[in-house]
């Protein structure tokens, strides 16, 4: 299974959730375009559908602050 996902959330931090989220992922990220300056990247997600979910879960958290 494949998932795109657009975010300003920096590149570091994406990779630093995957580690948390222990999920057996591909995980590429391409500079998107700016929106109103602020960066943007593109997170192209690799894997199965658990470990996606298992991965979107920690992301989700970690950017909500929970």
């Amino acid at each position: 299974m494949k998932r795109e996902l657009v975010t300003a959330v920096p590149p570091e931090e994406i990779q630093e959730i995957l580690e948390k989220s222990k999920a057996n992922l591909y995980l590429c990220i391409k500079e998107g375009e700016p929106f109103y300056g602020a960066p943007r990247w593109k997170v192209v997600l690799k894997g199965s559908k658990e470990e996606i979910e298992k991965f979107m879960e920690v992301f989700m958290k970690a950017r909500a602050g929970g």
